[in-house]
């Protein structure tokens, strides 16, 4: 019996608790939006951005009821249009209901039945934003809300220029496609942004009608959603064939940005599918293994070793070729242990087969590697994800936190049957590979080696490294607010074998940019970078200030580079209808005019436009762009080093120079390249103005063609520049 004093106390108490939650999360939600706040207003707003589109990551999407469904012993139900991914209340006052609706027939994936749940993907940008809205569980489950904050801070509009793709994360991508189409709504999606911005541009410059180059869009992955986007781009290829469809990815996708990618999966997928994993939910592992049976959607990120060898990656990974240890091993009943590879204990079906004669449920996963992943045509999913095919690439991870690359498991005494448990949980940090024990397995040397990201492994994350080429430029710098000189680490032109060999210092957290830009054989160039950022989570990494930092600069750099040079491009191309064949793409550069203006190429690993920005530290820059400015507001000359004075001189392309802007023969030692952009353009000083001239090649004084324009003529007889 408890006396109305006692329960007056505790009702206060419950009150004051209350209180103090939704104080909490008003403040954190104000810091929030300051920190935001702070991340553009060194920029102005974006009019008319490259579209950009995001692809959430496993169990980053919202479900939806599709039907109403009443649970059994319980006055609770999911109505049409409730959220059933995730629902905390449903989960705590209705567990039986929540778990049998999350569920999938392990047979074929359909939903389940009695009673009858039918629940699917939301739409739009509040499908990813707060999977559980609400004042104290809305924090909880905020994934993307950060980020998509940005965005619209920097001009974005929804539906228009910052789209998203929720997709029903327990399927796997063959079945997406057949159950809800997916891949084909997708390509319809990216069509018709793409295609609607392009006749913005028209209405912005009339003149360009008939030479509109498609910018395409960017893509931002996280986690699972760049295993969407791999699947998605072979299946581009396979339905249009493989010609086509590097046309139309050349055409309507110009950046991809991954985040936080398992390339090589994820060891958190065998927990899933052998034990059970919770998602942090208040339910078992039991309970959880049987709702995920059915989801075939895990086989997209099992383990997996390189299909073939790389020595950049070897040497990122201690001369590794394979996974360093087993991805997991199993102690049967009569006490004998077995450990399995990711090649042939995982995809080689080994592991499911040996525990299939006390486990029948593992009978189900085997069914589905094999039908819907090994038996899908589009892709070969034990072939090591190679460079995506569009022009810009960026794959950005945490580094160095404590993350599971092997499991343990046990079949109990007196468990029940499907029942294993976690024994034990093998870590990677920093330098060391140890148990959960602490048994020490492994220690390197501290100044070589990164771990995972606290899901997924260093050695999956790092696969990106192959994609770029052999010879890059790299920027490490600390992660802090002030940072002097000497503490930054530049290498241009260099190898990972010379990155590995240099002395790297570990005193404190850092943040590197591997990077390099290359032609291809047919003429197109193309960028890729690596982002390696110290101490981020997996999936906090799009929520963290260092990666939306970044974001915005390079967004920011890339829109108001192609947007200041729309109107001059028009300009050009209305004065020179009469004889130019070539029009350039959108995204060749203007020099800039204000410090704001000024940023750091991390490809050349010094500001742009060195012949008028340099770089100058004030106190309160967080990150290099910042930190350069026009030479000069500095009061200094611009002196070219030896190496500069080394590289190809400027030369202009038949010699034309058009209000101050021309298009180079080749790279040269001032030359700039743009997201979107087939060749080097740049400034040009010789005597051509715009204002004097009322037809390209005629002085406007005497008529005579000037100088500096030379034409030449083909074997039609027609003047070509």
């Amino acid at each position: 019996r408890v006396s109305s004093d006692t329960m007056r106390v505790t009702a206060c108490l419950v009150v004051l608790l209350w209180g103090l939650v939704v104080a909490y999360d008003s403040q954190k939600e104000k810091d929030e939006e300051d920190e935001i706040s702070k991340l553009t207003e060194d920029f102005e707003l974006l009019e008319e951005p490259m579209p950009v589109l995001l692809l959430p990551g496993f169990a980053s999407s919202r479900l939806r009821a599709y039907s109403s469904t009443k649970c059994p012993g319980n006055m609770l139900r999911f109505d049409l249009n409730d959220d059933v991914w995730l629902d905390v209340a449903m989960v705590l006052g209705a567990k039986w209901c929540f778990l049998h609706c999350m569920s999938l027939n392990p047979v074929n994936q359909s939903d389940p039945t009695h009673p009858r749940c039918r629940i699917r993907p939301d739409q739009g940008l509040d499908a990813i934003s707060q999977l559980n809205p609400g004042v104290v569980t809305g924090p909880l489950s905020v994934v993307w809300k950060r980020l998509i904050d940005l965005l619209l801070n920097m001009g974005f509009i929804p539906e228009k220029t910052l789209l998203v793709a929720p997709y029903d994360f327990r399927l796997a991508p063959m079945q997406l496609e057949s159950r809800d189409h997916y891949f084909t709504k997708l390509r319809q999606k990216i069509e018709n942004a793409v295609e609607s911005d392009n006749r913005n541009f028209v209405k912005r410059h009339p003149g360009m009608k008939n030479h509109v180059v498609s910018r395409g869009l960017m893509v931002i992955g996280h986690s699972m959603g760049n295993n969407i986007f791999r699947y998605f781009e072979k299946w581009i290829k396979y339905s249009m064939g493989v010609t086509a469809g590097k046309e139309w990815l050349a055409t309507y996708i110009n950046t991809f940005i991954a985040v936080g990618a398992p390339i090589l999966g994820a060891q958190f997928s065998l927990q899933a599918a052998v034990s059970g994993l919770t998602f942090g939910l208040p339910i078992t592992e039991y309970d959880a293994r049987k709702m995920g049976l059915g989801y075939s959607s895990y086989g997209m990120v099992l383990p997996a070793d390189p299909s073939h060898e790389d020595k950049r990656h070897s040497l990122l990974n201690n001369e590794n070729r394979k996974a360093p240890i087993p991805v997991s091993s199993i102690v049967f009943p009569n006490g004998t242990e077995k450990a399995y590879n990711p090649s042939e204990g995982v995809w080689g079906l080994d592991i499911w087969k040996d525990i299939q004669e006390f486990d029948p449920w593992a009978t189900y996963i085997q069914s589905y590697i094999i039908n819907l992943y090994q038996s899908d045509p589009v892709i070969n999913f034990e072939d090591s994800w190679r460079r995506p095919d569009v022009q810009n690439v960026y794959c950005v991870y945490g580094v160095n936190r404590k993350t599971p690359v092997s499991f343990k498991f046990i079949y109990p005494e007196n468990g029940w049957e499907n029942d294993w448990d976690t024994k034990e949980v093998i870590y990677e940090d920093h330098n060391r590979v140890y148990s959960d024990s602490g048994e020490e397995i492994f220690k390197y040397d501290p100044t070589r080696t990164n771990s995972g990201d606290g899901t997924v492994s260093y050695f999956s994350l790092s696969w990106c490294h192959t994609w770029m080429e052999e010879r890059i430029n790299i920027t490490r710098i600390p992660q802090k607010d002030m940072y002097q000189q000497d503490e930054i680490l530049l290498m241009r032109d260099t190898t990972i074998q010379d990155y590995v060999s240099t002395e790297i210092r570990t005193d404190q957290e850092y943040d590197t940019f591997f990077e390099e830009r290359h032609l291809e054989p047919n003429g197109e160039i193309r960028s890729t970078a690596v982002w390696e950022l110290d101490d981020i989570d997996h999936r906090a990494v799009i929520m963290e200030p260092v990666f939306l930092e970044q974001m915005s600069h390079q967004i920011h750099v890339q829109n108001n580079v192609v947007g200041k040079m729309e109107a001059q491009i028009e300009k050009m191309i209305n004065t020179m209808i009469s004889t130019i064949s070539i029009f350039p793409k959108r995204g060749a550069a203007v020099v800039p005019t204000t410090d704001t203006e000024c940023f750091w190429d991390y490809l050349h690993v010094k500001c742009a436009f060195p012949h008028v920005c340099g770089y100058y530290y004030k106190f309160g820059d967080y990150h290099l762009g910042m930190s350069c400015r026009l030479h000069k507001n500095h009061g200094s000359s611009i002196v070219l080093t030896e190496e500069d004075h080394k590289e190809v001189p400027c030369e202009c392309m038949g010699g034309i120079c058009y209000n101050g802007l021309c298009r180079y023969k080749s790279a040269c030692k001032d030359s700039f390249l743009a997201p979107g952009l087939d060749a080097h353009w740049g400034r040009c000083t010789f005597a051509i103005n715009g204002p004097d001239l009322d037809m390209l090649g005629h002085d406007t004084d005497t008529g005579a063609p000037p100088t500096s324009v030379m034409s030449a003529t083909n074997a039609s007889g027609k003047d070509e520049l």
